[in-house]
């Protein structure tokens, strides 16, 4: 009996993270899609500036266009997902 009730809780578990997982890559499309203004406050309080292009399969890595940084602008960038504490998104109709 416990054999069954550990299986049908892990099963569960399975359904549960794959739901938020699609979820996840939802938002991630939808984000892309629109290409969002962004503001990114990362640690020691630099705040950043750009459009939103694009996130890796692990939501590691994170590549915005037109940064405004402190120490100037840039085209494209790739920044750390460990990097950033927050992402403010923009999202207009």
């Amino acid at each position: 009996m416990d054999l069954l009730t550990s299986q049908e809780n892990n099963d569960n578990d399975q359904k549960i993270r794959a739901l938020l997982r699609q979820r996840s890559l939802l938002f991630w499309l939808e984000a892309n899609k629109r290409k969002s203004n962004i503001i990114a406050r990362l640690y020691e309080n630099t705040v950043i500036k750009g459009k939103f292009e694009a996130v890796d399969a692990n939501e590691t890595s994170f590549r915005f266009e037109n940064w405004e940084s402190p120490v100037g602008t840039y085209d494209h960038v790739v920044i750390r997902g460990g990097d950033i504490e927050v992402l403010e998104f923009e999202f207009t109709k």
